[in-house]
């Protein structure tokens, strides 16, 4: 059986060199293609760019997110819809959903005690927002 598997790796192995050996790039093709290519700037509207970031309601309910940090505290979903960046969801992706589920925990906590007035909370993009 390791005969016929060796046997059978080595012939695709010359089979696949032979293909490679085949292939040829026309250096004045790319010259051309390069020389009439225009050079664009992703980044010429900074605030255009900004605002497709962050994702913000017009006035975002409490109980909604509320809910949003029940379900999926861990994603930081609620953060999002509460006006933070995509860079929360990194952070708590890489605390393993904010701290095994302690921040959004204490967020979910926050949002009810301080449900009358969320405004500190709206559009921040601290990890711990309490």
């Amino acid at each position: 059986m390791k005969k016929l598997l060796f046997t059978l790796c080595l012939t695709l192995g010359f089979i696949s060199y032979s293909f490679a050996n085949s292939y040829q790039i026309n250096d004045n093709a790319v010259e051309d293609l390069l020389e009439n290519s225009e050079q664009i700037n992703p980044f010429e509207n900074g605030a255009e760019m900004a605002n497709m970031m962050s994702v913000q309601a017009a006035d975002p309910n409490v109980w909604i997110a509320c809910v949003i940090d029940f379900f999926l505290g861990g994603l930081a979903i609620h953060r999002v819809y509460l006006g933070g960046t995509w860079v929360l969801i990194l952070g708590y992706f890489f605390t393993f959903g904010g701290i095994f589920g302690i921040i959004p925990f204490g967020d979910l906590i926050a949002l009810i005690i301080n449900s009358d007035d969320i405004s500190k909370y709206v559009g921040s993009n601290a990890f711990i927002m309490w």
